[in-house]
């Protein structure tokens, strides 16, 4: 499906409320926004000092039994999905919805089930939220890997694809998961851990829900401290970046966070954190979590222009501190929204719920903002890097990316995405919602040739493009650059095949 186009071909009407939809953005999806999020954090709240929780649990899985077996009972059919409505997905991936013919199964299951300190593991709903995950967790404590963004779900990290600043020491999302309860087509819920159902406990990360649907995550814990000590690399070439990035990465006494940014050909930032009991000092203390304070991508580039610019940021300030630009994709939503005019009076506003976004969308607008913008995501070897980073910028005519350095484990039975050999480091490059240089210009631009470019590349040099975004590989290049042994088995041994569409098939735009 081609998706050649220019400014010219999108309709004035879409392009004009794409351009203007700040109009929109502030004095209505902000402020439903807001109070969305503070129901949410009420019931939270409330939820906890109810009982019940398990019990509810237990029952709303069972209900999901009764559902899928509904479907065996009538001879099957339609694929088995869940009934969360594809605007409530991140997925940046399809113009079009797999769930519009799908057999739907409702699925709530957003609570903390269980937390032992003493195994240091915490077992909750998929479909709970890092922000409410992260707020319910015991004083000292947290997960290994905590993705950047308070909307995303445990489900959507481990059968989708989470990372983070820590995962140069702690991998990937799906790697500090212990075990996972999964309803299979037959309505069965089975345990999968690594000596249970090791098959499919293997094969589940990345494979967006075509094995089973999750009913329960268990994920390992480990002790923080309440601040981050964060300091400032400043660098020119790609070069320089990929030597300071594998620098701190790697070795015994690698920081507790690794995150890049490249901003130009000649000016990109690594900035690295450790733990801290307190303030002390050697930097001065920044809340760069209070809603007046400047975008987390600026503030970045500024403080590492600094002579002394060591600070020191409360840990959950850290961990979500791209929430409110949702990294530089709220420049194309509020362009005034890192102005001090608009940060101090409204800032408190932000960030407009990425849900109420893609639910007001019109097909016009979604299909502009897929064709004329870019939103590219893949792990790389750390010795590609340059190149990876050249390549981005000739094919989506791009500077800023987004780099996270990830060791990627060898698992046995290899699941879909693991180094040849043995662990690697890889690095993390991610394009966000980025509108190339030709569309800024009002010239053409083939998106869907830009994104082969892209793949090409990486099949070229062993990387992985993630399962949530746009991607235009065959299948027989799908199947070359991810390891489907494993997870074709499983979907035949569990009863996937003809109930759950295939992985490649759900993330294709073919």
């Amino acid at each position: 499906m081609s998706r050649t186009t220019s400014r010219t071909t999108v309709p004035r009407s879409a392009q004009w409320l794409a351009d203007h939809r700040w109009l929109y953005v502030v004095p209505v999806l902000l402020p439903l926004s807001k109070a969305y999020a503070l129901a949410e954090a009420l019931t939270s709240r409330l939820r906890r000092r109810r009982t019940g929780v398990v019990r509810r649990h237990q029952w709303r899985v069972a209900h999901m039994q009764a559902r899928v077996r509904e479907r065996e009972r009538h001879g099957g059919g339609a694929l088995i999905s869940t009934a969360r409505p594809p605007w409530r997905s991140m997925a940046h991936s399809r113009e079009t919805s797999y769930k519009d013919e799908a057999f739907l199964v409702p699925t709530q299951l957003d609570d903390i089930l269980g937390v032992d300190v003493d195994r240091g593991t915490v077992t909750v709903g998929p479909a709970i939220t890092m922000g409410r995950l992260i707020a319910g967790l015991p004083r000292g404590w947290t997960l290994p890997v905590v993705p950047e963004l308070e909307d995303l779900t445990v489900g959507g990290l481990l059968m989708g694809y989470g990372i983070e600043t820590s995962s140069h020491r702690h991998g990937l999302f799906a790697d500090n998961v212990t075990s996972c309860e999964v309803l299979l087509a037959d309505g069965e819920v089975v345990t999968a851990d690594r000596t249970h159902h090791a098959d499919l406990f293997h094969a589940l990360p990345w494979s967006r829900g075509t094995l089973g649907l999750l009913t329960s995550v268990q994920l390992r814990m480990v002790p923080a401290a309440p601040w981050v000590r964060l300091t400032h690399h400043r660098l020119g070439s790609a070069a320089a970046l990929t030597e300071c990035i594998e620098a701190y990465s790697s070795g015994p006494g690698a920081p507790d966070f690794v995150e890049g940014f490249h901003f130009s050909p000649a000016e990109s930032v690594v900035v690295t954190g450790t733990f801290a009991d307190r303030p002390r000092g050697d930097g001065v203390v920044n809340r760069i979590g209070r809603w007046y304070k400047p975008w987390y991508h600026e503030h970045v580039r500024t403080q590492s222009r600094r002579q002394h610019n060591a600070e020191y940021v409360p840990l959950r300030d850290y961990y979500f501190r791209h929430s409110r630009s949702i990294y530089w994709a709220a420049e194309m939503l509020v362009p005034s929204g890192n102005h001090p005019l608009f940060r101090y009076p409204l800032g408190w506003l932000m960030p407009p719920k990425v849900a109420f976004l893609k639910r007001t969308e019109t097909p016009g607008i979604r299909r502009m903002y897929l064709r004329n913008t870019v939103t590219q995501e893949a792990l790389v070897p750390l010795r590609t890097l340059p190149e990876a980073i050249g390549t981005c910028r000739e094919a989506f005519h791009v500077d800023r990316m987004w780099l996270c350095p990830v060791t990627l484990r060898r698992t046995e039975p290899p699941g879909l995405v693991s180094p040849a050999t043995e662990d690697g480091l890889y690095v993390d490059v991610a394009v966000v919602f980025e509108t190339p240089e030709p569309v800024r210009r009002g010239r053409p631009w083939d998106a869907r040739q830009a994104v082969r470019a892209f793949e090409t590349w990486l099949l070229d040099h062993g990387g992985f493009q993630v399962p949530y975004v746009a991607s235009h590989l065959t299948r027989e290049e799908f199947w070359s650059m991810f390891d489907g042994r494993a997870y074709h088995a499983a979907r035949k041994k569990y009863g996937a095949e003809g109930a759950f569409l295939s992985l490649y098939d759900k993330v294709s735009c073919h």
